[in-house]
């Protein structure tokens, strides 16, 4: 009975096991088909990016070739504009000997009879006429060649616009999607370039450097984004946490909000209106709350808005001097 016992005991674990090793066995083949899902995600990922790649060379050797054929395009255009120049000295010349056998014949119809003066009259007219004829075909060589030069301007511009695009779009592709293999040229796209974190749809830049809130929105706009715009108390918390957390050299960052059109308009940087559901002014008791437009340090006040990290997160918002140098933070689409 002993031994009996100790078996149904070692049996009991034995099954407690089985079905531990059953409940593992189970987890680890979700995570299998889960790995087996993401691994299938990354290589359609990187087959569009190859096949982006591809339309992107594709489209810069076609490019290559348009300002190869616009500059032989222009090259005749230029020959041809050289041509007409010389035509157009020639009708000159012929236009001025004209004029001067005009001149010529008047002077000797003094000379003649009545009939001879009817029939110099009428190769005068017939002078005139032709000279008319060639002016009207000067003026309208004239008119061909300015068009061609013209149309000519238009396609060189067209060509460096596209040639530009295509550079711009290289760009881009290196900045997001960098090289990781100089062999094989491999490529790992990320949806924000160094520097700049993510949170749900947007990248987001904290600045280490500090300026005014004018100079710091132009350095966001020059980035492809601008000043941030906080729409939602999760954003608020994660730019709050994420700034206290790289604080540097002050707890000041300019963000994209001013009243500077309208004192009290308080307004984001795309022009929509601070809404009274979104604002997270600091408030402290006994000394009144933000914004104040205090005007001791500049008596024009304090029009442009900023949030300080060593405040709480939901009360961090503050008003100052548009002209003070602050850390910043920017934001744009990924």
């Amino acid at each position: 009975m002993s031994t009996n016992l100790a078996l149904s005991l070692e049996s009991s674990e034995l099954m407690e096991q089985i079905v531990n090793l059953t409940s593992t066995n189970l987890q680890l083949t979700q995570e299998h088909e889960q790995l087996v899902q993401y691994t299938s995600e990354q290589e359609e990922e990187k087959l569009n990016m190859s096949k982006t790649i591809e339309c992107l060379v594709s489209s810069n050797t076609q490019l290559q070739e348009e300002k190869r054929r616009l500059s032989e395009m222009s090259g005749l255009l230029r020959d041809e504009l050289f041509q007409a120049r010389g035509k157009n000295l020639e009708l000159v010349e012929i236009n001025n000997k004209f004029q001067g056998e005009i001149r010529n014949l008047s002077g000797k119809i003094g000379a003649f009879s009545k009939d001879d003066f009817e029939k110099l009259q009428e190769e005068v007219t017939q002078l005139q006429e032709q000279n008319q004829n060639l002016s009207m075909m000067l003026v309208k060589e004239r008119q061909e060649a300015a068009e061609q030069d013209r149309s000519r301007t238009r396609e060189m511009d067209q060509m460096m616009a596209d040639i530009h695009s295509v550079n711009e779009t290289y760009q881009s592709v290196d900045l997001y999607c960098p090289v990781v293999n100089q062999k094989t040229k491999e490529r790992i796209c990320k949806k924000c370039h160094d520097s700049w974190r993510l949170f749900e749809a947007k990248c987001y830049y904290f600045s280490s450097r500090m300026l005014t809130w004018s100079s710091s929105r132009a350095w966001c706009r020059t980035q492809g984004g601008d000043l941030l715009i906080i729409n939602s108390e999760q954003e608020q918390s994660f730019i709050f946490d994420t700034s206290q957390a790289l604080e540097r050299s002050s707890t000041r960052l300019w963000i994209g909000m001013t009243d500077a059109e309208e004192e009290g308009d308080w307004r984001w940087v795309d022009g929509s209106k601070v809404t009274s559901d979104v604002q997270y002014w600091l408030n402290r008791p006994g000394m009144g709350t933000e914004p104040d437009d205090w005007k001791v340090e500049d008596p024009l006040g304090e029009d442009c808005g900023h949030i300080d990290t060593s405040e709480n997160t939901f009360v961090s918002w503050m008003d100052g001097s548009c002209k003070i140098p602050y850390r910043w933070i920017c934001e744009k689409n990924v």
